[in-house]
């Protein structure tokens, strides 16, 4: 079916796995890594996760009898989707109305709940919670309004007077609702700059070596800094959002699919070392979620959108060594293939968040808030976290 995009089956990484159709499954060749951990019990898959409303056939997608997510095999369509499970206009992100229930976790009330390495984003963003972002590298600061500048030097005077400016600029009320909001935002970012500037100079440094060139490796990085510094940051619940791209590979899939394997099993692998040094490989959670996954056909030099997608979880609180959900068959033609080489997902993204969210300690009363969709699936969790 993937013509010259195949893989070789005998350069597959063998994986076990309970699915009881057949099949035996392999991963690619260049997540080494991502196999071992998989062999130790330390990551899993969950398989033919996807955006759906409520279970979905072929026959009702067909007679248009399925209820469906918004504009399916559109990029931001469905990213805004599996961030929300929601189909509405006015849209939250899943992990934002978790971290609203979750918030009195934190002695911190200062800090959001959810970290974002990547900007503003949906997931985690809710009713009166927004994601407090951190670059990769580090902190950055206004530039040439350093508070943290000794008075008792002279060449500091300049900038330490324009550090009063802004003080006193930010302190006056202001009568429209925008301005009044920019003043508190901005006045609440340059004191957390402050205060976790602070908290990151104060851990050890990490010994696990990181990959170079590899942007999810720097985020997993600083995320890594920031949970050791939870204790004086006062955060016993975190998120942390790191997005990545050019896994839309339309054409020269061959090469690109090779890189994209290599960078991300690398990542993985210092990351879970790392949290092993932290002493909380047992508290820390990683997973992967994809907007959809790629047709079964090839384009001649690549593949286009398609629908359900595997997803990988790694940690020690996870019952790894396995496949959770149910595998598709991944044949043209199957009743699994709505057409055109789309595999329908047979998992649904809310039961794989709920799963997630029910491990971090959502309180059972939230979950119809934070899962609209969960009340439409029979199974409510997945089972690849350990109880």
């Amino acid at each position: 079916t993937r013509q010259g995009l195949a893989v070789a089956q005998n350069n597959l990484i063998a994986v076990n796995s309970s699915q009881a159709n057949g099949v035996d499954y392999g991963l690619h060749p260049a997540l080494t890594d991502i196999g071992n951990l998989y062999g130790q019990e330390k990551l899993a898959v969950v398989g033919n996760v996807g955006a759906l409303v409520e279970p979905t056939s072929k026959a009702a997608y067909q007679s248009k009898s399925a209820v469906l997510p918004p504009q399916l095999f559109s990029h931001n369509d469905q990213q805004n989707f599996m961030q929300s499970l929601q189909s509405t206009q006015r849209r939250n992100g899943w992990a934002g109305r978790a971290a609203d229930a979750l918030a009195s976790m934190n002695s911190n009330t200062r800090l959001s709940m959810n970290i974002s390495l990547s900007g503003s984003n949906l997931w985690q963003s809710a009713g009166s919670v927004i994601p407090y972002a951190v670059n990769p590298q580090g902190l950055q600061n206004i530039r040439n309004l350093d508070r943290a500048l000794a008075p008792e030097d002279n060449a500091n005077t300049r900038e330490l007077a324009r550090v009063r400016v802004l003080e006193n600029i930010l302190a006056i009320p202001q009568e429209h609702i925008l301005t009044s909001a920019y003043a508190a935002s901005l006045t609440k970012a340059w004191d957390l700059s402050d205060e976790v500037g602070v908290a990151l100079e104060n851990i050890a440094d990490i010994q696990t070596p990181y990959p170079e060139d590899n942007r999810l490796a720097s985020g997993l990085k600083m995320t890594a800094n920031l949970m050791a510094a939870r204790q004086t940051l006062g955060a016993s619940r975190q998120t942390f959002f790191i997005g990545v791209g050019d896994f839309d590979t339309h054409g020269d899939q061959v090469r690109r699919h090779d890189l994209l394997m290599a960078q991300l099993n690398a990542a993985l692998k210092a990351f879970y070392d790392t949290t092993v040094e932290l002493g909380i490989a047992d508290k820390v959670t990683t997973f992967t979620l994809s907007d959809f996954g790629r047709t079964l056909t090839s384009n001649g030099d690549g593949t286009d959108h398609g629908w359900g997608s595997h997803q990988l979880i790694m940690g020690d609180a996870i019952s790894g060594g396995n496949i959770y959900g149910t595998m598709p068959d991944l044949a043209i033609g199957s009743n699994d293939d709505m057409g055109e080489g789309r595999i329908i997902p047979t998992t649904a993204a809310d039961q794989y968040s709920a799963t997630l969210a029910n491990w971090f300690g959502l309180p059972a009363g939230s979950f119809g808030d934070v899962f609209p969709n969960l009340g439409n699936f029979d199974t409510k969790d997945l089972g690849f976290m350990k109880s």
